[in-house]
């Protein structure tokens, strides 16, 4: 009797058809826990929640913000040029309360003296350094008291002369350096002098002697007509002898 070797495939009998074993169904898992003709619904697909951040939204939010850096800095260097290199500068003293001159002019200049007038952003005592040489202010002249608004008088001062000058406070320069020229010295005026009149001579008889008696002596030394004894007859002889007279 033959063996059957049991890894030799086994042949079916001619006219016999294979069974077939039942299809897996695709809408459900086979095997041995599947059921065969169960099919089940799709499920249907949930989109993706949108996310939150947007690199583009922040990217121009950045723009933005240094659109309007750039703008203020182009606007305030526009205000800068109208207003001037001064005024920006002393605005900004007065919004630091600091005790920069503004205004700063000379004023009342004489041969001898000359008055600086200035204001200040805050309540200050300063002083004005001055002298003939820029580089070397050794007179001072400090206020009394502080104050918004300063007049301070310089003198003696010498005439036809340059000065330069600065305002100081705390012992800190404050200002610029600036000068003046004092006017030239005017000579005085001397009155003129008036003679005064002479006396008239009286020609008629005035007590023992009349004028026609000093007349004829004029010129000589007669002791009868020389009142003032100076050795000489003259008008003064007779003025001299009508004073006597009058008592």
């Amino acid at each position: 009797m033959d063996q059957i070797n049991p890894t030799q495939p086994s042949v079916q009998p001619q006219g016999q058809t294979p069974p077939q074993e039942p299809a897996a169904n695709p809408g459900f898992p086979s095997g041995p826990t599947g059921f065969a003709g169960f099919q089940t619904s799709p499920q249907p697909s949930v989109a993706p929640a949108a996310s939150v951040f947007t690199p583009q939204a922040e990217t121009k939010k950045k723009g933005v913000g240094k659109s309007v850096i750039v703008v203020g800095i182009l606007v305030l260097m526009l205000v800068g040029l109208v207003l001037g290199f001064d005024k920006a500068r002393s605005f900004l003293s007065r919004a630091e309360g600091g005790c920069t001159p503004e205004n700063l002019s000379e004023a009342n200049l004489t041969p001898n003296s000359v008055e600086i007038i200035f204001s200040t952003g805050k309540t200050c005592q300063v002083e004005v350094a001055y002298g003939t040489n820029s580089e070397s202010l050794l007179l001072q002249v400090p206020e009394a008291m502080a104050s918004l608004n300063h007049r301070i008088r310089l003198s003696p001062l010498l005439p036809s002369t340059s000065y330069y000058y600065q305002v100081m406070a705390e012992g800190k320069k404050v200002g610029e350096v600036r000068s003046f020229l004092t006017k030239v010295a005017q000579s005085p005026t001397i009155a003129p002098v008036v003679p005064s009149p002479i006396p008239t001579v009286a020609s008629g008889t005035s007590g023992e002697y009349t004028f026609a008696d000093f007349e004829r002596y004029f010129g000589t030394a007669n002791a009868t007509y020389d009142t003032d004894k100076n050795g000489i007859v003259n008008t003064r002889d007779w003025i001299l002898y009508q004073k006597t007279l009058v008592k």
